[in-house]
């Protein structure tokens, strides 16, 4: 027999049943420690790969910084998210990658602008 195959997903149902009781609590204490415990590295790698995966290229910050500004945008939306119209992993992963790509096409304008001036 081999070795057992390690789990590698980083969106499970924990982080879905995280985020829907995140949203439910109005203690502080207990959302920060769902959030920390279950939630934030669930949103890092999904940043991760939306930016790996869709290859946007016009952005002048180191790609850690615009992950963690994924993240940020990520939770400012997460009261969005209702439990039963669909997966937080969809909802979660749509809403990364259209502010990246809206943020990457404003940035390009300003390439554009930028770049004819010269």
């Amino acid at each position: 027999m081999g070795r057992k195959k390690k789990d590698t997903r980083y969106f499970t149902e924990q982080t879905e049943a995280a985020i829907i009781a995140y949203n439910k609590s109005e203690d502080n204490r207990e959302r920060n420690k769902l959030y920390t415990e279950h939630i934030h590295y669930s949103f890092y790698k999904l940043s991760e790969n939306v930016l790996n995966t869709w290859g946007f290229t016009y952005f002048d910050d180191d790609k850690e910084d615009i992950k963690h500004e994924v993240v940020s945008f990520l939770l400012e939306k997460i009261h969005k998210f209702e439990e039963g119209k669909g997966k937080a992993f969809s909802y979660f992963t749509i809403a990364a990658r259209n502010y990246l790509i809206l943020n990457n096409n404003s940035n390009y304008k300003r390439f554009k602008a930028t770049s004819q001036l010269s």
